[in-house]
């Protein structure tokens, strides 16, 4: 039993380790956007290839298709990594929080940001869209 078990674990890990191999036009539209990625581990979906990495600190996830077309992007960064005029506007409306950090969400050419503030008692997310709008998604005190 123990020989069939084994067998079939060593297949279910070669079929794995072959489906997280991403196509060559993955790669290529990987290697010439992410030249020093870091870190970089493959995995694979219907129809499409997740590359997790880090580059400069941030910590990255990228989904492409087959052909190798962006799908869309998932970004965690400190708020110093923010387009300059949201940390200005995030500053100016919760003068009172500082940034925590960030999570950065692409589909297409679709872009939020959901910024984690910190304050004296609480904790407050805040969308912020490719137009600039912002909403308070969350929010809750400390302990």
């Amino acid at each position: 039993m123990k020989k069939i078990t084994a067998f079939g674990l060593a297949i279910v890990l070669a079929a794995t380790a072959f489906a997280a191999d991403p196509t060559e036009k993955v790669l290529k539209a990987f290697k010439s956007t992410f030249r020093d990625a870091q870190n970089v581990v493959w995995s694979d979906g219907t129809g499409q290839y997740t590359v997790k990495f880090t580059q400069q600190g941030v910590n990255t996830f990228v989904k492409y298709d087959e052909d190798g077309n962006f799908v869309s992007s998932r970004r965690y960064y400190t708020g110093n990594k923010l387009p300059v005029d949201i940390q200005c506007a995030l500053k100016k409306k919760y003068a009172d929080k500082t940034i925590y950090g960030v999570t950065e969400f692409t589909v297409g050419s679709d872009i939020a940001y959901f910024v984690k503030l910190e304050g004296e008692k609480d904790w407050t997310t805040v969308k912020v869209d490719g137009d600039r709008n912002m909403e308070v998604t969350e929010k809750y005190g400390k302990m």
